[in-house]
């Protein structure tokens, strides 16, 4: 790891998204819903030292979402305009994750099992019957916390899951992110791509991979798409919810600083020994099995055109998920859409998530 790099991480760490002790302010402050705005009111639901559940509600009813984010780069930012979309419907949670230089050393590690055991406790803590999103990565923690969940309290377990354009199985449909991430073993992100927070954060000491060796292998990425394609029309015309304030190039360039730990298990237990489909994952000292998950309708959702998880990759769930019956579950395949189409700017709001509230209220109307 360069000094540059060191550096650049150093910045990412004083990022202006980044505030309150490491998390990213949202500021959904008001929502359409109706003929008006209506004031929107945030508090936290639960707290851990590498996340906190953040609720948001306008006062639209019973129904609850959590949305659980990845923890692949990106701050929970980016599915800001997934939360504005909801809001008017259902009240939503997101797990808003920490960034690493602030988190003290003293915490211990956090690595996939330790995420999967959060996302456990914040289904707990939002509460029986609640509807789960997974997005990208967040798919894999959403579903094995479903799973884990659907064994130690059934009756705890989430109403419906969500999985939107995630690595449920890489090979599946593997992309070049899928072969890139393969092509590395672990002792080449510890000589190549990881550093320890620098004194003067609250973090320092802590090994992370650094958002600038993120940023280096994105730029390639969206040099590929410079000149066509879903990223090039987002940056010509930002489709976001509030491109003004928070505009797709920035959510997508500005990164976060991960858990070492939590990199490392990812890539070598979901992308390199696909440990969901040999059914040897483990997290809460279980075994995680999707054929446990019974009471929890499941949807998949992928855009033809994501080139980041394929269609194909998140579909796998219903493999998986063998106890679901098939009356509870649907899959969407939305057309000439990429991976972040999905989730932000005008295809979300069109296709999405009519789509995904459909789901829920068909799910909502079969317990009633």
């Amino acid at each position: 790891m360069t000094e540059g790099h060191l550096a650049a991480a150093a910045d990412a760490g004083r990022d202006s998204f980044v505030s309150n002790g490491g998390r990213t302010p949202f500021g959904i402050d008001s929502v359409r819903s109706g003929a008006g705005q209506v004031e929107v009111k945030a508090q936290d639901l639960w707290a851990g030292d590498f996340g906190v559940l953040t609720g948001f509600s306008a006062g639209a009813g019973s129904r609850r979402v959590l949305l659980v984010a990845p923890l692949a780069g990106a701050h929970p930012l980016l599915l800001r305009d997934l939360v504005v979309g909801l809001l008017p419907e259902a009240d939503v949670m997101i797990t808003d994750w920490r960034e690493s230089f602030y988190i003290p050393v003293s915490c211990g590690a956090f690595g996939l099992a330790d995420n999967i055991a959060y996302v456990v406790e914040m289904l707990r803590a939002a509460g029986p019957d609640t509807h789960v999103v997974g997005v990208c990565q967040g798919t894999v923690t959403a579903l094995a916390a479903t799973a884990l969940l659907s064994e130690l309290d059934e009756s705890a377990a989430p109403r419906t899951l969500t999985l939107i354009a995630g690595p449920i199985d890489p090979l599946a449909n593997p992309t070049r992110v899928v072969q890139a991430t393969r092509s590395h073993a672990p002792e080449w992100f510890h000589r190549h791509a990881l550093c320890t927070v620098p004194g003067g954060f609250p973090g320092a000491g802590r090994l992370i991979y650094p958002s600038s060796m993120q940023l280096a292998t994105f730029s390639g990425y969206l040099a590929r798409h410079w000149g066509s394609g879903e990223i090039f029309w987002k940056l010509l015309c930002d489709d976001g919810a509030d491109p003004l304030h928070y505009p797709f190039l920035r959510m997508v360039t500005q990164l976060m600083n991960l858990p070492a730990e939590l990199v490392l298990d990812t890539v070598q237990s979901i992308f390199v020994d696909r440990l969901l489909q040999a059914g040897t994952l483990t997290a809460c000292g279980k075994a995680v099995t999707p054929g446990a998950i019974r009471r929890t309708a499941l949807m998949t959702v992928e855009g033809e055109e994501d080139d980041i998880a394929a269609p194909g990759q998140t579909l796998a769930a219903h493999d998986l998920c063998t106890g679901v019956p098939s009356e509870a579950r649907r899959h969407l395949r939305v057309p000439r859409c990429g991976h972040f189409g999905l989730f932000h700017g005008a295809r979300l709001r069109s296709t999405v998530l009519p789509a995904m509230l459909s789901f829920f209220r068909d799910a909502d109307d079969a317990v009633h």
